[in-house]
């Protein structure tokens, strides 16, 4: 494999925690698309939250806990000193750093519904392609339709705009950190909705917890 030509999905986020279907959009993603590897990149300081529970250093560890054994998943700190972290400060910096890669952004269709809010969205083509997957979408019958439309109305400019953009129906899984977080609250478990050593990690931790250090 020539390694200075490779196909990388990018799977940004908070990871306040990660969690396993953070991994399963990865996992189809990459075999959708024959990637060569995906890179989970915790953000920083992200402008659209306000709050994060876990510090960056925490959230790192519980990724790298996450992906350990899978040779096709990676976690950068790249995020790690951007106040605030941008999306395309991000691509930037890889696309200087790996200027022959071809990257694949990948996001939910909950947060590519809100693409417009996202600084400088209008760059993002310029430096990678963009998979939506299925994340909060339920009518997959006209799911293309509806990307390509709001598509056409975030990028009026960009030609082959279908070769840009991608969809993906991926598995259910109905999970996501805030829930997570308010089921710890709770005091209940969540054993098997992240992986084991993440699970452990968050016990030891006290992570998450009423009485929680705000970070």
């Amino acid at each position: 494999m020539d390694r200075s030509e490779l196909k990388i999905g990018i799977l940004g986020g908070t990871f306040d925690p990660p969690h396993i279907a953070h991994l399963r959009i990865a996992e189809e993603v990459r075999i959708k698309f024959f990637l060569d590897e995906v890179w989970f990149i915790p953000a920083g300081y992200p402008p659209h939250k306000k709050e994060l529970i876990a510090s960056f250093e925490d959230r790192y560890n519980m990724l790298s806990l996450s992906v350990k054994g899978n040779p096709y998943f990676k976690v950068l700190d790249i995020e790690k000193a951007e106040k605030p972290s941008y999306t395309l400060i991000t691509l930037k910096k890889l696309k200087h750093l790996y200027p022959n890669y071809k990257f694949y952004l990948i996001i939910g269709w909950d947060a590519f519904e809100k693409l417009e809010t996202w600084w400088c969205y209008e760059e993002f083509l310029s430096f990678t392609n963009i998979v939506v997957v299925s994340r909060g979408y339920k009518n997959w019958e006209n799911a293309w339709e509806k990307l390509y439309e709001k598509a056409k109305k975030l990028w009026k400019k960009v030609e082959n705009l279908e070769k840009k953009i991608h969809f993906l129906e991926v598995f259910p899984l109905e999970i996501s950190s805030t829930k997570l977080k308010e089921l710890i609250k709770k005091k209940h478990s969540v054993r098997y909705l992240v992986c084991e050593e993440v699970y452990f990690y968050i016990e030891k931790r006290g992570l998450y917890k009423e009485d929680e250090r705000k970070y």
